[in-house]
């Protein structure tokens, strides 16, 4: 009789696992507790609220998974030393992005999904969910690399998603490429559904060629359903636009010509902090070499510094508010900075860029 109960029980993945990959006990979840406590360093002061998503969760039986906050993921750009380029402030938008992009990935998964588990049809319990996921940057995929080798730019980031179909795993591989002819039409996405928002991020999803039904559904099923007008996945193609190509290489041209500039614009800048015998004197060059590059990189931030520190050199009533602002007008010019630095490393592949001014031999 308990065994004929037990045969009526809904289907339910015996694993549940954390954001990290790591299976937690479901009774406690005591590895998925999160560090909500603010990073060392920390100035500002983040939010610790977390949303739920719309996907799924492998394991459970009705529970979706909940992104992490903007503490959350400061914490974790911190614990990866990967909080070059960008600033506590950023956060708020960074998480709306993050979201977002995982709501149009899961979106894309579904119509996958629909063509063998179709969720109208399938019996309760036995829907798709998604079990686990890692990130794998530093790999291309076989089909990126295969894309790259016919010309498309690499893509930033790939996601490997493990999906839960009713007791079947199912490994995805999703490639997120960023299209630079795109990048002045995106706005910060007003929900986790708003799939027009963010338009210069494309995503590539498909089923790992693991299985001979992956095999099917990415050579017969899914082309024979876009034939016929009755899926919503919509990939990215395999050969990059034209635009595409003429945007990134526009980018790159820009990127060679500020190297230029600054190389005659901050030429004495740079021998002054090779020349310098002090700290006093290489701290002042130092900061001196950055303020010259961002003039060329990011003028108005240049400006917003040299206006600050101005400010708070000048003897007045209100000398502390003054030297905040230059500090915090200083954090914005080295951000840019480093935001320079990073295009520079993607777009000339240089080995050694260093813009930021630092006095290391």
């Amino acid at each position: 009789k308990n065994q004929d109960s037990n045969q009526n029980q809904p289907y339910k993945n015996s694993s549940v696992f954390n954001v990290y990959s790591t299976k937690i006990d479901p009774t406690n979840q005591m590895p998925a507790t999160a560090n909500q406590k603010p990073a060392a360093g920390q100035e500002a002061s983040l939010s610790v609220e977390r949303a739920p998503s719309n996907i799924p969760k492998g394991g459970t039986d009705a529970e979706t998974w909940t992104y992490p906050s903007p503490q959350m993921f400061w914490n974790a750009l911190v614990r990866k030393d990967k909080t070059e380029g960008v600033s506590e402030q950023d956060m708020e938008t960074v998480i709306a992005i993050h979201n977002n992009m995982n709501e149009n990935t899961w979106n894309q998964v579904v119509e996958w999904e629909k063509l063998v588990n179709d969720p109208s049809k399938v019996e309760p319990g036995r829907e798709s969910k998604l079990l686990k996921f890692c990130g794998r940057p530093d790999e291309l995929s076989p089909k990126a690399r295969l894309k790259v080798l016919f010309g498309h730019p690499a893509p930033f980031d790939r996601h490997d998603w493990t999906i839960d179909r009713g007791g079947k795993e199912v490994r995805y591989i999703i490639d997120y490429y960023h299209d630079e002819s795109a990048v002045q039409r995106d706005k910060t996405p007003q929900h986790m559904k708003d799939a027009a928002s963010m338009q210069s991020i494309k995503v590539d999803v498909r089923p790992a060629l693991d299985s001979p039904a992956s095999i099917l559904a990415r050579m017969v099923l899914m082309p024979w359903r876009r034939l016929q007008g009755e899926t919503g996945y919509n990939p990215p193609p395999f050969f990059a636009p034209k635009v595409m190509l003429q945007a990134e290489e526009s980018k790159l041209e820009r990127i060679k010509q500020d190297w230029r500039d600054i190389a005659t614009k901050c030429l004495p800048k740079k021998e002054a902090l090779a020349a310098c015998t002090s700290e006093e004197a290489c701290r002042a060059a130092s900061v001196a070499l950055q303020a010259c590059t961002a003039s060329v990189v990011c003028p108005s931030v240049a400006a917003d510094f040299q206006t600050c520190t101005s400010l708070a050199a000048s003897e007045s009533a209100s000398k502390e508010a003054d030297l905040r602002k230059a500090g915090a007008a200083y954090s914005a010019l080295v951000q840019c900075l480093e935001l320079f630095e990073i295009d520079s490393l993607k777009a000339m592949g240089k080995e050694s860029v260093d813009v930021k001014g630092k006095n290391e031999g």
